[in-house]
């Protein structure tokens, strides 16, 4: 999710460009009619567009609506956030690299072992969905907070010997990301190879005064997509919202913290961050390695020295793609979705709810759930499984912290139980079905996480990290306010307004 105040300042540009055609129509005759022409046919050439893209067709209405009442405003938002995804940086280098690649590692795909199957008949579902093959040898620890989570990741960089690939949404310049980035160049000054790649648009605050050090220590550095400038952004919706560290090709760590001091606890606006994050070991790794390189290849530069075969050639193949089983009793298996139509995270949620037979429990920051998900939910919960929801007590952005609040009478209705955490901020995003299987990763119960960004997500069956978090969701829980219709019938009709307002633009968020 994009922060609040950038949006407000694209807004705001847009509303200043608006008024600067105005000008021009009312002082300068000249340019009248051409100026007329523009203004009634940008929204029109908008329009086509969005009739003809392939998206849920809420969004599609939504946008069309703007397009018709905001004509100019809404054609420039639309270029900004609302176009169907594609690549469309370097496409020929990156399809190129990117498939070569991936013939070069083909055989050290994860391959689903009979074992493992019969054991979890599901993998095999999972994996005709999109997902990686399922390992039975890769342990999972899992880290509450951004206490656990900072301390173990500082721990094992220290410990790295070989290579630390760093891939964020959003990287902060504060004092545990400089923290984490003085780790990176004292490694990489030990000769350690260090890869950094942030998100272009979620880590704009980054700039040279932050990543010079880094370079100065021959640390590599690539943005995902950079922006020119936050104000002037064409291609803002299709993110990487991925949160992933590999280690030596033998430990990994991916889920819901970003870096920055809030995942601390030290933003004021928000205080107490809740969140969930996950350390993995084994071959599952490998996968995770495999969607690092993959996105630092599409990154780079045309004329990168950073190519496919500085990672899988005979020399170094074995060098980042390490096979070191571990003791398990359970199995794991990657999901990733990205944008467009690889759907894999949603089409996973769905056919694991459609499988519970007691429980789903859900931790999301934001609840706006696209319609197939929403009518899931809803009929588990009326069939009588026991479904609950933890969402935030206090939001970090207005509208989809309104928008969460207007599906909780609904689900309520269909005996969903929706609990608001009490100590403010809950930003993990798990699900645990029947106690037995359980998702950790970066994508929120949202339709930008399932339709528009690059998303991750690890499904366990049976794991130590299942009854792990089995237990930090009973104790969320007890730290959480449950929503009933006492609560609900005390909204006032001005605060059901602002709901329902927000839940048209659901979609767009």
């Amino acid at each position: 999710m994009y922060l609040l105040k950038r949006r407000v300042l694209q807004f705001f540009t847009m509303i200043l460009l608006g008024m600067l055609l105005l000008v021009l129509l009312y002082s300068i005759d000249g340019l009248i009619p051409f100026l007329i022409v523009i203004a009634i046919a940008a929204p029109l050439i908008v329009g086509w567009q969005i009739l003809f893209d392939q998206v849920q067709p809420q969004a599609k209405l939504a946008w069309l609506l703007a397009v018709l009442f905001i004509p100019f405003l809404g054609a420039l938002a639309w270029v900004m956030f609302g176009r169907t995804p594609r690549r469309h940086r370097r496409v020929k280098r990156t399809s190129s690299e990117i498939r070569m690649f991936r013939q070069a590692i083909e055989m050290e795909r994860i391959e689903t072992a009979n074992a493992v199957s019969d054991r979890f008949p599901l993998t095999r579902t999972l994996q005709k969905l999109g997902a990686t093959g399922a390992d039975g040898h890769t342990s999972t620890k899992l880290l509450v907070n951004g206490e656990a989570k900072f301390e173990a990741v500082l721990r094992d960089i220290e410990q790295a010997t070989h290579h630390i690939h760093v891939q964020y949404y959003l990287f902060r310049t504060d004092d545990i990301s400089s923290k984490i980035r003085d780790a990176l160049i004292k490694k990489s000054n030990e000769n350690v190879t260090v890869r950094f790649l942030y998100d272009g648009l979620g880590s704009q605050e980054i700039g040279e005064d932050f990543i010079e050090p880094l370079r100065e220590s021959r640390v590599h550095v690539e943005a995902f997509d950079p922006v020119v400038h936050p104000l002037l952004v064409f291609n803002a919706n299709f993110r990487n919202h991925q949160k992933l560290i590999v280690i030596d090709g033998k430990i990994a760590y991916t889920g819901g913290l970003n870096v920055g001091d809030e995942y601390l606890g030290k933003e004021e606006k928000l205080g107490f961050w809740r969140d969930t994050h996950l350390r993995v070991e084994g071959p599952l790794v490998r996968e995770l390695q495999r969607l690092f390189i993959e996105n630092w290849l599409y990154a780079g530069i045309e004329d990168d020295k950073e190519t496919w075969d500085l990672f899988a050639n005979e020399e170094h193949l074995p060098e980042y793609f390490i096979d070191e089983p571990k003791d398990s009793n359970g199995a794991t298996q990657l999901l990733v979705t990205s944008p467009g139509k690889d759907v894999t995270i949603r089409d996973g949620l769905m056919q694991l709810m459609m499988e519970a037979k007691e429980s789903i429990w859900i931790t999301t920051p934001y609840l706006i759930p696209p319609p197939e998900l929403l009518a899931l939910l809803e009929v588990a919960g009326k069939s009588g499984i026991d479904v609950r929801i933890v969402v935030p007590g206090k939001g970090d952005e207005w509208f989809s912290f309104h928008a969460t609040e207007y599906y909780f009478e609904q689900l309520l209705k269909r005996n969903v139980r929706i609990y608001k955490y009490n100590r403010h901020f809950i930003h993990a995003k798990t699900v645990l079905i029947d106690g037995k299987i359980a998702l950790v990763g970066t994508a929120n119960l949202d339709f930008r996480s399932m339709y528009l960004n690059h998303e991750m997500t690890i499904a366990q069956f049976e794991t130590s990290s299942v009854q792990e978090l089995h237990d930090a969701f009973l104790k969320d829980f007890d730290e959480s306010i449950l929503i009933d219709w006492s609560i609900l019938r005390k909204k006032t009709n001005g605060k059901r307004f602002v709901e329902a307002f927000c839940h048209i633009f659901s979609p767009l968020l």
